[in-house]
């Protein structure tokens, strides 16, 4: 009889399996992730998957809350650094870059495969905690007095700009001699420009 895997180990066989997913979803498109590719990839029997996740939906919820919880992870870390407000936005920026560098299967699984797991406990949580990130280096400027207004939209705004800087990097489509951090530096200038406080 097989000895009952730990705790840790368990955990290491669902971060197997939620990697295999993303992978396959980016080498070969959505309907190439199944229970039984994603076996087959990490080359176990087609039932075993099952035992960790009830289906492949659990699994790409569980890859966009681990994904999510690691990308606040690093912004989190980034906006505690010393320096005033632009400074650690720009930290914060860096850092949402260098994750979606890292871990570019990850980061598209978790921004691009429809979400049909919205009501999961574990990833609401993880969406919330990223909304109070999203905000929270724009908070920090408020609080200095260098920008204006509502903090959740002023944050979306830079949001949709580094994404949009991301995916186009991700894809090779950025014109020469920019990079995502490059692009965003300079889309990012015009929404405080517009937000700056007035005095």
């Amino acid at each position: 009889m097989p000895r009952a895997l730990t705790e840790q180990e368990t955990e290491a066989f669902r971060e197997r399996l939620c990697e295999a997913a993303a992978h396959l979803y980016v080498e070969e498109g959505p309907g190439a992730v199944t229970m039984r590719r994603i076996a087959t990839d990490i080359g176990v029997g087609t039932m075993t998957p099952y035992r960790y996740f009830e289906n492949k939906e659990a699994i790409v919820t569980a890859v966009r809350t681990r994904g999510l919880h690691r990308l606040c992870e690093a912004m989190e870390h980034a906006l505690a650094s010393p320096g005033d407000g632009r400074t650690r936005s720009r930290a914060v920026r860096d850092a949402y870059i260098a994750f979606a560098r890292d871990n570019t299967a990850t980061y598209r699984l978790m921004f691009e495969y429809p979400e049909t797991n919205r009501d999961d406990p574990a990833y609401r949580d993880a969406h919330q905690r990223m909304w109070r990130n999203i905000a929270a280096h724009v908070e920090v400027m408020i609080a200095e007095g260098t920008v204006a207004g509502d903090p959740a939209i002023i944050g979306h705004q830079i949001w949709a700009a580094l994404h949009g800087a991301v995916m186009l990097e991700i894809a090779g489509m950025l014109p020469e001699g920019f990079d995502a951090a490059a692009l965003h530096t300079r889309t990012v200038s015009a929404v405080f420009d517009m937000a700056k406080a007035k005095p």
